[in-house]
């Protein structure tokens, strides 16, 4: 799933915040069960021991578990649990809050604890039954749990002489209203009211050392991150073998969603994009909506997501089954230049493959007569090469320093001629993009999305047999 080529400002998930102002693993062969994998009590444990090593002196953090959403009425979306905050503590539920104090913060008569888990008190209800206290202590693996009423209570205490509050609200980023004409800068404005609570402390927040912790992936997480890869990479072979002409886009969307959820996947890590033919030049296009028609190419662009951790690979494919001579120009341009950044994937390095990526599409543009200069090539090729991804899809991280052991990036060319651009119209409409999840090893990389097809034969000769798509629902 392609980042535009400015910066993509990391949005904050939807939650309710204002509580806190008024008050080594192998990967795992697929035969075996879907829920063998699991990060640890203790790796969670780990990791709130790193991040509290990098909290300034006389500090403290607190962080807030994602409220529902609202989907309409009394309907709520599935609750998916705030990055941060599942990354921490593995806790999957909402009110619940997490209270970090490397100088240890004293409750009751019980000796300093530098972490405290706040969560309400078990509830049966008609969805089923929360974690509770001991459930979070069994398994969580906190020492510490308090009922989440208690948070305010036990925060008053724990910035008595405290210089910094890392906090930041799990709310949109801004609110407006057209009818008032006013605009909240929903950030600025809790800042403001915590300062005005707490007028000694400097208000922080902790998102560039945890991105920093989540660029590296552990066993754990790249087993995880491979049941997703796994699942998205059979999607694509389903979807290519059931496609033809005549179809829906959403016939093949129904095919990857049921081989996401087959093969164990929670979630969509993104909504689906099955783009054809006009639709294959843009690129977030998920309305899906398109029959599809003999002549097209279709981009599938699609993740599962398992246990939180999201996968990202796109496919591009003729939709009867056989590249024309111009889509197969274009195709051919856009694997050879991520082939060629793939190969400059090793540990140190920045954005030497992006470079590459650029270059091999300019050049190919220019024999084709797309563009006249090397300069042109942005008209086509429209956004970045790369972005990380973990338990969000546009992951948090810092690559700017160099590539590390432990990466997970995608790599993702992409040529797009819509109708109207200044060129032969034999390419109008004609979208291609191919994107793997590579893995920076300490030899070099590992491509560990390949086993979604991608080669022209390799393409062609699956799209001739059956596919789920093709079988009649309903019939006797």
């Amino acid at each position: 799933m392609p980042m535009r080529a400015w910066t993509v400002r990391r949005r904050l998930h939807v939650a309710v915040c204002l509580a806190f102002i008024s008050l080594a693993v192998p990967f795992y062969a697929a035969s075996q069960k879907q829920d063998d994998i699991r990060i640890t009590p203790e790796e969670y444990r780990q990791r709130r021991a790193l991040l509290m090593s990098k909290m300034e002196p006389h500090s403290i953090a607190i962080f807030k578990a994602k409220d529902f959403s609202n989907r309409s009425n009394d309907v709520n979306f599935a609750y998916r649990q705030e990055s941060n905050f599942l990354y921490l503590t593995g806790c999957e539920e909402p009110r619940a809050y997490l209270l970090l104090c490397p100088d240890g913060v004293t409750i009751g008569e019980a000796a300093p604890v530098k972490e405290v888990f706040f969560i309400r008190p078990k509830t049966r209800s008609a969805a089923g039954e929360s974690l509770g206290l001991e459930g979070a202590k069994a398994e969580l693996g906190f020492a510490s749990v308090l009922p989440g009423t208690e948070l305010m209570g036990v925060a008053k205490g724990a910035l008595t002489g405290k210089k910094v509050l890392y906090y930041a609200p799990s709310m949109p980023d801004m609110v407006s209203d057209p009818l008032m004409e006013k605009r909240t800068i929903v950030s600025r404005e809790v800042k403001s009211e915590l300062q005005a609570s707490f007028p000694d402390l400097e208000i922080k927040n902790l998102y560039g050392a945890l991105g920093e912790m989540r660029s590296i992936k552990s066993p754990t997480e790249l087993a995880l991150l491979q049941k997703a890869i796994d699942a998205t990479a059979i999607a694509h072979i389903e979807a290519m073998k059931s496609c033809e002409p005549g179809m829906f886009e959403y016939e093949l969307q129904a095919v990857i969603e049921y081989c996401f959820a087959k093969n164990g996947a929670e979630f969509q890590g993104f909504p689906s994009i099955v783009g054809s033919g006009p639709n294959s030049c843009i690129l977030h296009y998920d309305a899906n909506r398109r029959k599809m028609q003999d002549g097209d190419v279709v981009v599938m662009d699609i993740g599962a997501e398992y246990h939180g951790y999201s996968a990202d690979i796109t496919r591009t494919i003729p939709v009867n089954g056989a590249f024309s001579p111009v889509q197969r120009q274009i195709y051919e341009i856009v694997l050879r230049a991520q082939e060629e950044a793939i190969k400059l994937m090793k540990p140190g390095t920045t954005v030497e493959h992006s470079a590459k990526a650029t270059e091999v599409i300019a050049d190919g543009l220019m024999k084709l007569g797309l563009i006249k200069d090397k300069t042109e090539v942005n008209r086509y090729y429209t956004h970045g090469l790369s972005h990380g991804i973990g338990l969000d899809v546009h992951d948090v991280g810092r690559f700017g320093a160099g590539m590390q052991p432990g990466m997970i990036l995608t790599v993702e060319p992409g040529i797009y001629v819509p109708e109207g651009s200044p060129c032969d119209k034999k390419y109008w409409n004609i979208g291609v993009r191919i994107e793997d999840d590579v893995l920076i090893t300490p030899e070099g990389n590992k491509v560990v999305s390949a086993a979604a097809p991608k080669s022209i034969k390799e393409i062609e000769v699956l799209m001739k047999r059956q596919g789920l798509g093709n079988a009649k629902l309903g019939g006797r």
